[in-house]
């Protein structure tokens, strides 16, 4: 299919978030009473809230509405095991936990505290990297959100 985003719409919201990428946990759950109540942990409420607020600093319009089209990189800290003088300086695949998936949910649920998307079910395409920075590059999130207009993917191509 190729990369689709020349024919995807003009209004684009891209982002660089100086974070580290953090997962979207599980919810947990409680009684009170008899009445089981779910919860997000808080730490990770404080996390998508502050993205939310960053991201919300740079879109000043209302939120994208139909389909849209999200391109995120997630950059972690290089570890020290893949900082020695033999290994490559750029950036390296990343094949360990947190699951990627995860990492798009919070992100996700943050575009949509800070108003850049209404909901998340409007995401139809994803393309997602998980990544470890090159040498000396801090963790971040590098997000680009943009509504995708009619006919510009042809659906009925895709096996």
């Amino acid at each position: 299919m190729g990369d689709v985003r020349h024919r995807i719409g003009r209004l684009t919201f891209h982002c660089v978030l100086a974070v580290d990428p953090m997962p979207m946990p599980r919810p947990k759950v409680t009684t009170r009473g008899k009445h089981p109540h779910a919860y997000m942990p808080k730490k990770a409420r404080e996390y998508v809230d502050n993205c939310a607020v960053i991201m919300g600093a740079h879109w000043r319009q209302p939120p994208m509405e139909g389909p849209v089209a999200v391109y995120v990189t997630f950059v972690h800290k290089r570890p020290m095991r893949l900082n020695r003088r033999a290994d490559p300086p750029g950036r390296l695949w990343r094949d360990r936990r947190p699951d990627i998936d995860n990492l798009i949910k919070a992100s996700l649920d943050s575009a949509q505290g800070a108003g850049v998307i209404a909901d998340d079910g409007q995401v139809v395409l994803v393309e997602a990297r998980d990544m470890y920075g090159a040498k000396g590059e801090r963790g971040k999130i590098e997000i680009e959100i943009m509504p995708i207009v009619a006919g510009a993917l042809d659906v009925n191509g895709l096996d």
